[in-house]
């Protein structure tokens, strides 16, 4: 069973589902997410592998679910004017964010409010590439949202999806957990971030002693993520904050990653669960359990090639010692 805080989990009825979808709203109306300002993600890097699998057309019909405030939507649509950009989310604050940003950059994107466990409200009916970013492990019901998306998606069409990662994520757990003890209420954020930030203020007395535990491994990989994240500030797109930063402020970042009312963390056990519970199969992994020679013993290769799958995502899962979150690429099963 995955990491979870989710009502529905607990109480598998119609009660739970409309707690969780009650909270979740509360929470993003409350504090719109991602609400990165004026520039908005890049559409491309997040969908060219996803083109290598379906092949590239024009036209293509887009849906983002759980869009948020629209800063991948909107990057999307710049980055592939042909497609018929759609957007899904339960918060109306943060489709009006979502709106200003595609009037902003003179993009046309179609918006609606409404829960993907329901019918979807657009005219378009299916949908050649559907989007889930962050949002199925806060969903009500993984497996009904996700079934319901299948029935969305065209039959050659590819589903690309992001979820939390147990491994990479479980300190950000055990942070939200200790700031529950002093303050349960996960909507009294002021509270809550002031706890955090004197969490994080008493940890930074170590950050020299950590600092000086780094491997060259570690080294190079900060190194390369600061250098990426320069080029992406070069070429004016934005990109959601880990909870790894250290925030400043109780911004909506901050309030997603540590006062969510409803959210999972996955392993690669719990994922083939879903993903094929749902209808669906893996086409690409592109984070946790995804291939990395670096990872396995060269005189394993044989053995490796001739495994499952699903047993090749969890060794590198169990062998890579720097965990990823789940990105994936995933179409409809026969």
């Amino acid at each position: 069973m995955p990491y979870t805080n989710s009502a529905h989990d607990q109480n598998a009825d119609d009660n739970g589902r409309a707690e969780d979808e009650g909270a979740v709203r509360r929470m993003y109306e409350t504090a719109p997410y991602p609400d990165l300002g004026a520039d908005p993600k890049d559409g491309r890097a997040q969908f060219e592998p996803v083109l290598r699998h379906l092949g590239r057309r024009r036209e293509l019909r887009f849906l983002d679910v759980g869009c948020g405030t629209g800063h991948l939507l909107v990057g999307t649509a710049k980055a592939y004017p042909d497609w018929l950009c759609h957007g899904l989310d339960l918060s109306a604050p943060s489709l009006a964010v979502a709106k200003e940003l595609a009037e902003r950059h003179n993009v046309k994107v179609s918006l609606a409010r409404g829960s993907y466990l329901d019918p979807l409200p657009f005219e378009t009916k299916t949908f050649d590439i559907i989007s889930a970013q962050g949002t199925i492990h806060h969903t009500a019901d993984p497996v009904a949202a996700l079934t319901a998306l299948r029935g969305a998606l065209a039959d050659d069409g590819l589903l690309s999806m992001h979820l939390y990662g147990l491994r990479l994520d479980q300190r950000k757990f055990d942070t939200k957990d200790i700031l529950s003890i002093f303050e349960p209420d996960l909507f009294n954020h002021e509270r809550r971030f002031r706890l955090y930030d004197q969490l994080m203020r008493f940890q930074d007395r170590w950050t020299l002693r950590r600092l000086a535990s780094l491997s060259p491994l570690d080294v190079y990989i900060t190194t390369r993520n600061w250098l990426h994240n320069l080029m992406r500030r070069g070429r004016r797109v934005s990109w959601s904050p880990p909870w790894t930063d250290r925030y400043s402020e109780p911004d909506s970042p901050w309030i997603d990653h540590f006062c969510h009312p409803c959210e999972r963390a996955y392993e690669v056990p719990d994922i083939r669960e879903l993903v094929t519970a749902s209808g669906f199969e893996v086409v690409e992994m592109l984070g946790q359990g995804r291939d990395d020679p670096r990872w396995l013993p060269p005189e394993w290769k044989t053995h490796y090639d001739k495994l499952d799958p699903w047993d090749r995502y969890r060794l590198m899962e169990l062998l890579n010692p720097y965990p990823l979150s789940f990105r994936m690429i995933l179409r409809k099963t026969a």
